[in-house]
């Protein structure tokens, strides 16, 4: 299959959208209040897939909206989204 650049954005930027909303509700579901340390790391772990995914849309929209394709996500999304999941930049 083979999309138009514009067809392509479009495909990025809803799946980017899903993919925010998911992390988003993932992150509002709150490992703190289990007391099993194999859930809470299952729930971290969960958490960074998401955050990933989110990062690496956004680093394929980038590319597809820049000719050059250089251009790297925000930081500061990246930044806060550690910082929930107690990570350090």
């Amino acid at each position: 299959m083979n999309l138009s650049r514009d067809q392509q954005i479009e495909t990025l930027q809803a799946a980017l959208k899903a993919a925010r909303e998911n992390e988003k509700r993932w992150m509002e579901i709150s490992a703190e209040f289990s007391t099993d340390a194999e859930r809470m790391e299952q729930w971290s772990s969960t958490a960074k897939l998401r955050r990933l995914e989110v990062e690496r849309i956004e680093a394929l929209l980038a590319g597809a909206a820049e000719p050059s394709g250089l251009t790297q996500p925000g930081c500061k999304e990246t930044v806060e989204a550690k910082h929930r999941m107690g990570e350090t930049a």
